[in-house]
Order: structure tokens, then sequence, then C-alpha cells
């Protein structure tokens, strides 16, 4: 678990952000972290959240939102994170969890580096800290008077941090890269005479004397301007060394030195024994490729990587030589990184930097022996001189770089026996490898993965290729090319390049064409730059079932994917068997040629994978011109048939357990289950669609999914549409009808209510009928059409306890009950409620419990049996709660104040805690119906405690929602209690 404040307030779990709600939680979640560990009062988290003048109801929220957290937090840690007590709420965590402490740590070591001379460590460590940073602290949540104290604090402590981060690079040489850097610091802090001296140091070491002397003038010019005062005594004398050319008072103190080495002892020509000592050889030597000009982010990668390869690494015995291999996607730029990175360590290796290049793509592959006969060559043994043997070259090469400092690069080596022979032995060597595959069979490796860059920096990329100016003129079509180019440096060059290549044209142009999935790969191409033909090097080197799953994997319509799909594609079984050994074997291998990621563990302990966009878009082109159109279809039809196994499955325990493990399961697959559904219908597959929209239909209203919901019941309407399937659009209509209800937008609802039930009456299917007539009663019960309902909602009952439907008939009574509840035959309707009691006690399913037993405490109300609405409700909220409900959730708290007013009007202050509480609730959810009828009865609270501003405010707001929902009952009684309160 992670927690972030440096930037927006953030808490990660297995490699996601959990979802922590809106500002008051975050604000939460910030007032823990800042005394985490600690118990923190609820007065002084309310005085921290509301900035001193906490609401009445301050205390039952905060208890609200400290439960949100509580939850998420322990489901994503598997432990009690947040805990509440007599002294009030305690956060549990590490020190290293929380990125503040991880910045003072880091922040402090590299000062101590500093202090010790080890500028190299120093600047890392420093590099790191500041790498924590995603933006100002805090972002997002107000500043109470504690946050503004640590905010001020750690902002001080950030440009300090950066100082001397600029210090430790100066004296390492560092002075170009710095001198922007520089720059851009003083504009924002243009009175720290610290900054001016580090740039004006920078400037002058690079022979920028002319830009130190303006530099200087800027800085006396500023510090004259806004505080009337000269520069201090540090910066007038680097002012003069400057004038002087002295630089022994500008130049940083050296680097910490490296171990003295033994070089060769001057050797005799073999052909001249006669002639003296031959030259020690090429030493040092720098065989690296030429910097990439552009090269952006990847500062923490690199960090890493620096302090892996260091040979002063104390983890590891002076005698080993450490090896780093970086791997990824093709196409992310692991020879950019290692490149960069290399260039970046000569100075930690002074000897040199050798480089091979051992890409077969490029030429047959190299053999071991001749990879090292070139590298002899190259530092300067005679062709004479080398052995014939491949083992003999491989130890005559380990004793020419013993007690040496070399950094040996490997670039792009395909699998682990052509590194074998070229590793050095010393212990002040190192060896950087790049590779496609994830090598992990080499002996104390370490595998760092190169990810795509993040949209920051592949902007900063095309910024930097293409011209800044010309995507800030169009910053929503290059939103959609970063998206396009999906993260990968090779894609977002060839996409920079051809705007750069082609000034007439927009960036919407491009944008436009790389959002068609099947023409992306063709236009990432550039010149000798092409995104496909870098994945078709790792696609050809698959066996053939690998590479079948891999084509399969491109009909699927999401790029996240569980374990069941490759295996239901290999055997065509949608059960719930676990992959067998040979489907593991091939996902291994589609990991080690780094084609897909093994992403995470889903809830129920399996794993998920991942394939990026790119890769994917490449494997359905290899799907198209590889596979047939009937096996193509046969693919899809497997993974579907796998979905209508597991959702009726997910949605049976859903309902009759409101078990966490089905609705963390469901939760996980939303995405794919949305994704796959819009798919299915586009391509074909409508029956199968239909059926899955029909199971997911009561998870959508269960889990509010509403907006997932109308567009998956859209896209089945349109398909089953186009192929005049009667019964499958009037199922769609239903859903489309449930989701508007779900929205408040009851009035359209009704159109697609009306036409389903007709459809299906005509069709003779009288149980998917009636739970439709259940729901329209429902939806107008409350908005003056208390006939209709009553119709709808007694001919239910008659046909579902007819077909012993239970939970059908438990549905059907409670609609009726409502409906009676409306028509004020609140007798009556306790009658009916107490019957759909009887029957959800049966059903066992706690959903269909907490529904009955709230609308039956509704109507207790009315009635005046207030100690059995109390028992009601309460069992209700821990039902709603068990099964994740929130909409039912709110509705129960709105339940809760109006019993509260209800039973004691004198003390209304009473019903503001779970009434607020519901206002928030269904602000989030969207749920307008439950916003309007909590502000009716915040009304009518704020009236009976004599507060007739507020009253008035909530009945127009009220009001104004019941217009909206076309509630006429609702807004009678409204304009009613705007008269009585003088409104």
């Amino acid at each position: 678990m992670e927690f972030r404040v440096l930037g927006p307030v953030e808490a990660v779990g297995v490699g996601e952000t959990l979802p922590l709600g809106g500002p008051k939680p975050r604000t939460l979640l910030a007032a823990l972290l800042l005394d985490m560990n600690t118990a923190v009062t609820a007065d002084r988290l309310c005085e921290m959240l509301w900035a001193g003048s906490p609401p009445a109801s301050a205390h039952a929220n905060v208890r609200s939102y400290a439960a949100g957290l509580r939850r998420v937090l322990n489901a994503a840690s598997g432990g009690d994170r947040l805990s509440h007590g007599r002294q009030g709420y305690r956060l549990r965590a590490q020190p290293d969890e929380l990125d503040l402490r991880l910045f003072d740590d880091l922040a402090a070591r590299g000062r101590a580096a500093m202090a010790e001379g080890d500028h190299w460590s120093a600047a890392e460590r420093l590099r790191a800290a500041l790498g924590l940073w995603r933006g100002a602290a805090f972002d997002g949540v107000p500043h109470h008077s504690a946050l503004h104290v640590e905010v001020s604090r750690l902002e001080e402590s950030r440009i300090a941090v950066f100082e001397d981060h600029a210090a430790a690079r100066i004296a390492l040489g560092e002075y170009e890269e710095l001198v922007p850097e520089l720059r851009a610091q003083t504009a924002v802090h243009p009175l720290r005479e610290r900054l001016w001296g580090l740039l004006i140091t920078a400037q002058y070491q690079c022979g920028r004397a002319g830009d130190a002397l303006h530099s200087y003038a800027r800085a006396r010019r500023t510090l004259r301007d806004e505080l009337g005062l000269d520069p201090g005594t540090e910066l007038r004398r680097l002012h003069q060394a400057v004038l002087a050319r002295d630089l022994s008072l500008v130049t940083g103190p050296p680097p910490r030195s490296s171990p003295i080495r033994q070089l060769d002892p001057p050797a005799q020509d073999p052909a001249h024994p006669g002639a003296g000592p031959r030259s020690a050889g090429a030493w040092p030597i720098c065989q690296l490729p030429t910097l990439i000009a552009d090269f952006v982010g990847r500062e923490k990668l690199l960090g890493r990587a620096a302090a892996l390869l260091a040979p002063s690494n104390a983890r590891r015995p002076p005698t080993v030589v450490p090896v780093v291999i970086l791997t990824g996607l093709p196409g992310v730029g692991k020879t950019a990184a290692a490149t960069h990175l290399a260039h970046r360590l000569r100075g930690t290796f002074p000897d040199g930097q050798l480089y091979v290049q051992l890409d077969t793509a490029r030429g047959p592959r190299r053999t071991s022996a001749a990879v090292l006969a070139d590298l002899l060559l190259s530092i300067g043994v005679p062709g004479s001189a080398i052995p014939a043997a491949e083992s003999q070259r491989a130890a005559l090469f380990r004793s020419k770089l013993a007690d040496r400092r070399v950094l040996v690069v490997l670039d792009d080596v395909m699998d682990t026996s052509q590194v074998q022979y070229l590793l050095p032995g010393g212990g002040g060597c190192a060896v950087l490898i790049t590779s496609r595959a994830r090598l992990a069979a080499i002996p104390g490796a370490h595998l760092l993965d190169v990810e795509p860059l993040d949209d920051t920096d592949g902007r900063t990329l095309l910024d930097r290729i293409a011209g800044t100016r010309r995507f800030a003129t169009e910053p929503e079509a290059t939103e959609h090319l970063l998206v396009g180019c999906a993260g990968l440096p090779l894609a977002l060059r060839v996409a920079g390049a051809r705007l750069a290549g082609s000034p007439h044209r927009p960036v919407r142009w491009l944008a436009e064409r790389l959002a068609d999935e099947q023409r992306r790969l063709g236009e990432l191409r550039a010149g000798d730059l092409a995104m496909r033909a870098c994945v078709a090097t790792a696609y050809h080197g698959l066996a053939p079932d690998a590479a079948r799953v891999f084509r399969a994997l491109g009909l699927i319509p999401t790029g996240e994917f569980p374990s069941w799909i490759p295996a239901v594609i290999m055997s065509g079984v949608a059960g719930d068997e676990e992959p067998d050994d040979s489907v593991d074997d091939i996902l291994d291998a589609l990991i080690h040629a780094n084609l897909i990621r093994a992403h995470h563990v889903d809830p129920e302990g399996r794993p998920r994978y991942r394939i990026h966009d790119l890769l994917r878009a490449y494997a359905a082109e290899r799907a198209a011109e590889e596979e047939s159109p009937a096996r193509r279809r046969e693919i899809v039809g497997r993974v579907l048939d796998g979905w209508l196994h597991r959702v009726p499955a997910a949605r049976e325990r859903l309902l009759r357990t409101g078990a966490d493990a089905a609705t963390a399961w469901l939760e996980y697959e939303r995405p794919a289950l949305a994704a796959t559904v819009e798919y299915a219908a586009r391509s074909g597959h409508g029956e199968q669609a239909s059926e899955l929209v029909a199971a997911l239909d009561d998870i959508c209203h269960q889990c509010s999914w509403l907006d997932d919901w109308e567009r998956m019941a859209q896209a089945v309407l349109e398909r089953a549409s186009a192929e005049g399937d009667r019964r499958r659009i009037a199922m769609a209509q239903g859903s489309l009808a449930r989701a508007g209800v779900g929205r408040g937008r009851a009035h359209e609802a009704m159109r697609w209510f009306v036409s389903a039930i007709e459809q299906l009456d005509a069709l003779g299917e009288r149980r998917q009928a009636a739970y439709l007539r259940v729901h329209s009663s429902f939806a107008i019960a409350d908005r003056g059409m208390t006939e209709d309902a009553y119709t709808d909602a007694s001919a239910a009952v008659a046909v579902l306890s007819e077909l012993g439907d239970l939970r059908g008939t438990v549905l059907a009574l409670r609609s009726l009950g409502a409906v009676l509840f409306q028509q004020r035959r609140e007798a009556e309707a306790a009658r009916v409620l107490e019957r759909a009691l009887d029957a959800a006690e049966r059903l066992r399913q706690p959903l269909a419990l907490a529904d009955a037993l709230q609308a039956l405490a509704v109507t207790e109300i009315m009635i005046g049996r207030y100690p059995a609405a109390a028992r009601h409700l309460d069992r209700a909220l821990i039902h709603y709660r068990g099964v994740r409900h929130r909409p039912g959730e709110a509705y129960a708290h709105y339940t809760i104040g109006r019993l509260r007013l209800a039973r004691a009007p004198e003390r209304a202050d009473e019903a503001f805690g779970p009434l607020t509480q519901a206002a928030e609730m269904f602000s989030e959810l969207g749920e307008r119906r439950g916003e309007a009828l909590t502000a009716f009865m915040l009304g009518r609270a704020y009236a009976a405690l004599g507060d007739r501003e507020r009253a008035r405010g909530s009945f127009g707001a009220a009001l104004a929602g019941f217009r909206a929902l076309r509630m006429p009952d609702w807004e009678t009684r409204t304009r009613h209690e705007l008269g009585t309160s003088g409104g």
C-alpha cells in the first residue's frame, strides 16, 4: 500500500489507485496521514474538515467518511488500516508507505552523502526524492491551519532539495543539462540567492561566461527591486570570480574519486620482441551510441538502475559484477534508456563503456566468439593475440577488464546463451542489458521493466520533435494522439516525425487516423521508424500455440483479461476449470516475449494479464490475415460463452448472499463486461450480447452501474433492431427503462416500459412482462399515476405467484405496497408489505430483504409504529451495507431521518445527521429523486426548528427537483409546505 500526498492525495493498492471518494474523504485521509499511527479525535477532524465551522451533522459525516475509507483501505491491504476507538481515529501505516516520509528520508540520506563527498550517491538519492513529487503537496485538499503549515514546510524543503541536487550534479560535471532547469527555478523563486549562484556556476562551467554575467545582473536587479538589497557575499564573490575567469572559485568540489586501479603493464609487441613496450591499449574507450537529444522521463527507472550498477553498492560483495536488465514491450524505449543511463554513468566507469548490438533482426545471429573478437580488438588486443577458442577469448576478455572500471552494454539480447561469455569478472565492472525477453536465468541479475511514458512525458516528447505551439493550439486532438500512441516512445517518435514533416497538416489529421485501430499500425511509420516491424520481430519468434493465442487476444475488446480467456480460446470449454499446464506455458511464453504482462491478481486470487493497445492492434491484424472468418467468429463466441457461464453465477451469489467476493469480482470485471457486450453487439453476436445484458440487469441495478447499463442496452437494442428480433428488442428496451428510472428520467423510461411490455405480452413472455410491470409500477407510483401502477403491480403479483417465482413475488408485493401507500391506504399497504417481508425472509436474499424492511418501515412511520420502524431500518441498513448497495443505504439514511422527525419534531436537529448523509450519497450517485425527497425532509426539519429561511431554501430545492422529475403529488405537498413556512 502506498499513500501519496506530494501531489493529489492518493492511496495506491496493488498497482492501482484506490477510489477514495470526493474532497471530504480525501481531506480526512490527509488529516489522518499527518498524524499516522496516532489517534486523532473526531472534534479535531471536524475542525480540519470544515475549517472550524462544522455543521450539526459533522460527527455523523466523519463516521460515514471514515467507514468508506476503512472499506477501501482494508479491502486493498487485507488488514485493519483504519480503526476507531475511544481516543479517536487511527490510520496505521509504515513510514516507507507514505511518500512524504520517503521524501524526508531520501533528502537526509542525500545530504549525508554530500557531507561525505559522495556526490554521485547524493545526486541519485536527491533525484529520487524529487521524483516523488507529482504536483503541489496535498493538491485538491482544502488547506486548514495545520495542513497549511505542513504544505509550507514541504514546499520550502522541496526547493532546498532541488538546490542540493543541483549542487551535487555540478560536482559531477552535469552543467549543460542543469542550465534550463535552474533558469526555470529562478523564474519561480527569484529571491533565492543560492539558486542564482548555482545557475551562474553551471553557465560558466559550460563555457557561457556571458550568460553567467547576465544572470548575475538579473539577480541583482530583482533583489534590489523586490527587497531593496544588494546580493549577498557569496553571490558577489561568484560574480568577481566569473569576471576574473578564476576557475578555482567557481568549480564545485570534485566527485568522490574511484578506487585506484592497477593498469595493464606495458606489453611487448609479440611480432617485435626487442622493440620495447607497445601502447597500454585504447583506455579509456567509449563505444556508446550518440545521446538522443529529445529523451524524456525515466528518472525513477534510471536512478534505480544506476544505484544497482554502482560498484560501491554495499548490498553486494565487492567481487560480484552487477548486472541490470532493462526489459519491456517492443518500442518502449529500452535502448534509448540504456544509452542515456550509460552516458550518465561515464564518470562512474572512467575506464570505458563498451557497446554491443546483438539484434538478429538486423542480420544473422552473431556467435559469442565473434562478439568477443570485436571487443578484444576494441580494447587494444592485436588480432594475432586473440585465441581461437571461445572460452579462451572469454577468459582473456575477463583478464583485460580485471581491476578496471568498465561498463559493458549488451543491447537487444535474445536469450541468455548470448550473454554468458560476455560478462566481465572484476567487481569494478558492470553489465547493462536490454532485451525484449524477460531474461530470468542470469545469476544475480536485476530485471527492471521499462514502462510506457505517461501523458506528461509523452506530450513533452511530441513537443520536442514537432514543436510546442503545434500541440498547444489543438489540445483535444493532442490528447487523442497520445491515446493512439499509448505511451510507446517509438510510436510517439513516429507521430512527431510525421507531423514535423507535414507542417501544413493539423494534429487532428493524424489523431483521427490513429483512432482507427485497423489502420493504426500502418500510420505509425516514418522513414526507417515503424511500429509494426518492431512488434513483428517478437511475434515471429513465438511457438505456433503461443502465436495462436496472441492472435486471438486481438479479437477481444479490452487490453486486460483473466486467465480463463486463453484457456477457453484453446479448449472451447466455458466452465470454471483452471487453465492447465499447457495454457500456463503459453502465457509464460508470451510474458517472456514481453507481448503480454502479468498485471495483477483478482479478488478470487487468479492472475490477470494485460496486452498493450498497439500490440493488440498488431494481434488483430495477424488474426485477420491468418485466421478464417469462421475461426475468428468461433473465438469470440467462446469468450462470450465463458462470460455467460460466469456472470449468472456471480449474480446469484450477489443476490443470495451479498458476498464481498462476488461484488469485488464484478467490479473488477466491469470495464471488460461493458466493452465485451458492445463489441459483441457490433460484431454480429447479438444473441449472446442480449443474454449477457439480461444477466447483468440486476447486477447493474444493485451496483449502480447506470452509465454502463445504458450503453450496453443501447448497443444490444441497435443490433436486435437491425436483425428484427422482437424479443431481444423488448428485453433491451426493458433494460433501458430500468436504467432510466435509476437516472431519474421516469418519463423517458415509461415509453420504454410500455413498448417492451406490449411486445412481451404479444410474444407470450409472461414472466419477463410481469417483472417489467413491477419495475414500471415502482417508477410511476409517486408520479401521480397510481391507478396504472396499481394495475401493473396487482397483475405482476398474480403472474409471479402463479409461476412460483418467489423473488419476483417479493418484488411485486413491494411494488403493490408502495402503490397503496401513495394512495393513502396505509393499513392495506402495511399488510401487503408484511407479506413481502415474510416472503423475503424465506427467499434469503439480502437486498430483497433490505428493500422489504425499508418499505415496511416507511409505512409504519405513517401509522405511528415507530419502534417497529426503527428495528426494521436498523436491519435494512446492515443488509444494504453488506451487499454494498449504496442507493439502498442512502434511502435507509433518508428514512431514518424521516423517522426521527416524525417521532420527536421538537428534537428535529437529530434528523440532520442521517438526512445530510443521505443527501451527500444521493449527490454522489446522481440519484435525483432521492435528492429531492431529502431536500423536502430537510425543509421540514428546519421548519420544526423555526429556521424559516433554511426551510424555504430546502423546500425550493425540493420543488425544483420534483418538477424536473414530474412528480405532481410531491410538488403539491412541497408548495403547501412553502406556503406554511412563508415562502
